[in-house]
């Protein structure tokens, strides 16, 4: 087998990783998991944020600088409320209702 075969090999491989992972993540199982991590993330970014040796770190005052911790949380959000938006095969796509205007 040729390096370049096994590279397409790789790539085919973690492609099918890459779409399970996102099947997992769509799942009623997924999606309890990412409220769990998600929660985990934002009680714990202000707790870890006001350990001593981590604010005295270079990278400490770099989130400390950057408002890290306010990004961090926002990414847990982000990762909490995730949904999957491409369409599966099978599946219907969403419908969006909007009320006509009023006259």
């Amino acid at each position: 087998m040729t390096s370049i075969e096994r590279i397409k090999l790789l790539a085919e491989r973690a492609d099918i990783a890459a779409e399970e992972l996102l099947e997992f993540l769509d799942s009623p199982a997924g999606r309890r998991l990412r409220r769990v991590l998600a929660g985990a993330v934002i009680v714990s970014v202000p707790l870890i944020m006001r350990i001593p040796g981590l604010k005295q770190s270079p990278l400490g005052r770099i989130v400390a600088i950057t408002g890290g911790s306010a990004i961090l949380i926002g990414m847990a959000e982000a990762i909490r409320d995730w949904e999957r938006s491409e369409t599966r095969t099978g599946a219907s796509p969403s419908v969006i209702d909007v009320p006509p205007a009023p006259a």
